[in-house]
């Protein structure tokens, strides 16, 4: 499922609405948990889950070119965490 397709299950799920305002309150969805976890929040959806950020580490690799070992610098990632709900699918 993709964003095209969440503005269409919004815009059929409210038959008053035009498609460019379902597709509208998506995309302040998106955007408001986007902003939440660039400054570090969690997101918490009851039911469905949370999103957090974590901090990776450094960590060892190899080139697949050259064979060399190289250091893969760390980086922040958002973790998801399922809720109860959907952990028992």
């Amino acid at each position: 499922m993709n964003r095209d397709d969440l503005s269409k299950a919004v815009y059929e799920a409210h038959g008053g609405m035009s498609y460019a305002d379902a597709q509208a309150i998506v995309g302040l969805i998106f955007d408001l948990i986007k902003s939440k976890l660039t400054s570090g929040e969690k997101v918490l959806l009851s039911g469905f889950g949370c999103f957090r950020v974590v901090e990776r580490k450094d960590r060892k690799g190899v080139n697949p070119k050259t064979g060399k070992a190289i250091i893969i610098p760390g980086r922040k990632a958002i973790k998801f965490k399922p809720s109860k709900d959907i952990r028992s699918v």
